[in-house]
């Protein structure tokens, strides 16, 4: 084999897949070479294959830098099962703990080493690490190295001087990076003739939808009843929403859990491993959950609250539909959160340079949330992607809006308000233009005014968006230092004195659409719970995440395909070597005892051999199985050869004779190892029959 053809065999051996995806080759031949490369792959493009199988093939130990804990410790689980050394340095560590993996990395034992940034940058590590004994570094999150990120970590910026002692190739990756965050990373880490590996942003498997944030909780209640038994998050901005929705949640009994930096660090674990798990299928979390999560079976992610900005938004949408199966989005746009997030900004004590990035972020998000174009598109431009062809997988491209003369609408809205001395926000003046007799309302002197009770044929949610539209459009600014109070902007003003016309979009009920079913998603519904139900067991005595064994996608092959034997489990996706050692017989086992149960017989591959091994164990001859199976004798030897073959418990001795075995060995090294069973048959004074020749070749080969 040659070297080119290596890597390949490797991702087939280590990881059980057949072929790389992307820019994954040419992003692991440039490391191999000894450059330097910066990577920008989507969520769930298989970034880590770019690092960890260049670790199978260069000497020494590649060093992995993450911010990341909860991850680092479930890529070292799935590393392990695979057959990879990998281990990581984390302050969660005692210190008995970090030295015995630290002898490990001097012995040259491991071959990746995982990093959190504060243990990389510190003295203690830098002192007892061999620069010489690094074969490579991996900067994974490297966003944060950047002010223009969405994460800026300062300890980041000091990996540039471990970068600058190491004589090795250097790999910065990402998920989320703008034009600016790009050019900051390669500089502030150092990067030397860095090449940029640039893939697309789009998710096409994921469906992307934005609704008013009215009616939440009903809302989400019915979408997640809708997604019945599939696993979900839904993020929040305060840590008491987390706790309220999935309390309601379990009121419908839905299994469900919170997670928020306020619990103790025991409960988060527990709550993340419930959730990798499948013991609970949907989590109510604020954004500090999920960075370390490594679950490719999430379907749909819902934002409670809008995001800080759109690579937060990004980061956390991708964390749906990882295994590339149809996946949606629901996030509720609401210019009251947006209020919250800008007081955050004002508030924190970070430097007002840092505060402008942050602000005109947060207004790129509000822009998004508002667009009535391809959603996909801003996101894509967003990151420096253009194209003009829509997604069709976004709301607006699913569901276009519709333009209607908004003008009556908005002359009445923007009266009440003028007659209001703009003294009120978006929830009193609907109020006052559907006529409300709530006593706060009576008390103020509302009910007074001229256009009191001018919009009555509207729902009180229609009306929200109308006016949401007219403040996105300009007509209407929020005065956020006081009460969100509504004022008219000089276009509103052109409306109401200068005949200036107003278009608005309907109203419509956008309905999810589920993007096509992958062709993997064909299976045994039934066998796919028993293969789950195996793998959480074995995850569980093991102590790794579920996913660390087989991920989803890999048992929905096997409940497509069911594979009996080891040959046919090498077939599978995401089938190593090293699984097949350790966990192929509890699965093959699971799909034959499936397959036994049926009421109706399936029609599956190798079948017929099992049938023929249950004859063989209750002990009847060739002969006897040949005449109840109505086959020949030829074919049932064929049977035993193929199960002896896949290592099935077949006494080779029971079919064919010690002095027949030798006879055929010389025979057969006589005919320089032929292949022809036919000349071996003649060589043999045709006294051997073609089933007894096939099985002594096989004892001799296996030999």
């Amino acid at each position: 084999m040659n070297k080119a053809e290596l890597p390949l065999k490797l991702l087939k051996e280590y990881f059980g897949y057949d072929t790389f995806r992307g820019n994954q080759q040419d992003i692991i031949k440039r490391t191999l070479e000894g450059y330097d490369s910066l990577v920008i792959m989507p969520t769930g493009a298989g970034k880590s294959i770019c690092y960890q199988l260049p670790a199978l093939m260069l000497k020494g130990t590649v060093i992995v830098v993450s911010p990341l804990i909860a991850l680092m410790q479930d890529q070292v689980a799935a590393l392990t099962t695979a057959g990879i050394a990998a281990a990581a340095l984390h302050s969660n560590q005692n210190d008995t703990a970090t030295k015995e993996i630290l002898n490990d990395f001097k012995d040259g034992t491991l071959q990746l080493l995982y990093v959190s940034p504060e243990k990389a940058v510190s003295k203690y590590f830098q002192e007892q690490i061999d620069l010489q004994k690094i074969s490579l570094i991996a900067i994974d999150e490297a966003h944060c190295v950047s002010v223009w990120g969405n994460d800026f970590r300062p300890e980041y910026t000091e990996l540039v001087h471990l970068i600058n002692k190491s004589n090795v190739p250097h790999i910065a990756l990402t998920a989320t990076a703008d034009k600016a965050t790009r050019q900051d990373i390669a500089q502030k880490l150092g990067l030397k003739s860095v090449k940029t590996f640039l893939s697309s942003f789009e998710r096409t498997n994921i469906n992307i939808n934005v609704q008013p944030g009215q009616n939440r909780i009903e809302t989400i209640i019915d979408y997640v009843e809708a997604h019945s038994g599939d696993s979900g998050i839904i993020y929040c901005l305060s840590k008491k929403s987390t706790e309220k929705i999935a309390e309601k949640l379990q009121a419908k009994g839905i299994k469900s859990g919170f997670y928020h930096a306020g619990m103790s660090g025991e409960s988060r674990q527990k709550v993340q491993q419930a959730f990798q798990s499948d013991e609970l299928t949907v989590i109510c979390a604020t954004i500090a959950f999920g960075m370390g999560i490594d679950k490719s079976n999430i379907r749909y992610v819902i934002h409670y609250n809008l995001p800080k900005n759109i690579e937060s938004y990004y980061q956390e949408i991708g964390r749906a539909g990882r295994d590339g199966n149809a996946a949606s989005t629901l996030l509720f746009f609401s210019l009251g959160d947006a209020k919250i997030l800008r007081q955050f900004i004002d508030q924190s004590t970070a430097h007002e340079d840092f505060k402008m990035i942050q602000r005109t972020k947060l207004n790129r998000m509000i822009e998004f949330g508002q667009a009535s174009s391809c959603r996909t598109n801003f996101i894509l431009s967003y990151f420096g992607e253009h194209r003009r062809t829509r997604c069709g997988h976004c709301d607006n491209c699913l569901h276009p809006p519709k333009f209607f003369d908004g003008t009556i609408i908005a002359q009445k809205a923007l009266s009440a308000a003028k007659r209001l001395n703009e003294g009120v926000a978006i929830n009193a003046l609907v109020d006052v233009l559907r006529g409300s007799q709530s006593s706060e309302i009576r008390r103020k002197g509302y009910d007074q005014i001229k256009t009191f009770g001018s919009i009555t044929d509207l729902k009180r949610e229609d009306l929200i968006q109308f006016i949401g539209q007219l403040i996105n459009q300009g007509y209407f600014e929020i005065d956020f230092t006081h009460y969100n109070k509504l004022t008219i902007t000089p276009l509103g003003s052109d409306v109401l004195y200068k005949g200036a016309t107003v278009s608005l979009t309907a109203t419509i009920d956008r309905e999810t659409k589920i993007p096509t079913i992958n062709k993997k998603e064909h299976y045994e519904a039934g066998l796919f719970e028993v293969l789950k139900a195996l793998r959480l067991k074995l995850s569980k005595e093991a102590n790794l995440p579920a996913y660390a064994i087989f991920n989803d996608n890999t048992l929905k092959e096997m409940s497509r395909v069911k594979p009996l034997f080891e040959k046919d489990l090498q077939d599978i996706s995401g089938v190593g070597k090293h699984k097949i050692s350790h966990y192929g017989a509890y699965f093959l086992e699971a799909i034959r005892a499936f397959n036994q149960k049926k009421t109706v017989p399936l029609s599956v591959k190798g079948e017929t051999y099992l049938k023929t091994l249950d004859m063989l164990k209750i002990h009847h001859t060739v002969a006897e199985i040949a005449t109840e199976r109505s086959l020949s004798e030829t074919t049932i030897y064929d049977h035993i050869n193929h199960l002896y073959l896949n290592h099935e418990p077949i006494n080779i001795s029971q079919f064919v004779s010690s002095e027949e075995i030798n006879k055929i060995t010389s025979a057969w090294y006589k005919l320089k190892k032929t292949e022809e069973i036919r000349l071996l048959f003649q060589a043999l004074d045709e006294k051997i029959n073609y089933g007894k020749i096939k099985l002594a070749l096989s004892f001799l080969k296996r030999s």
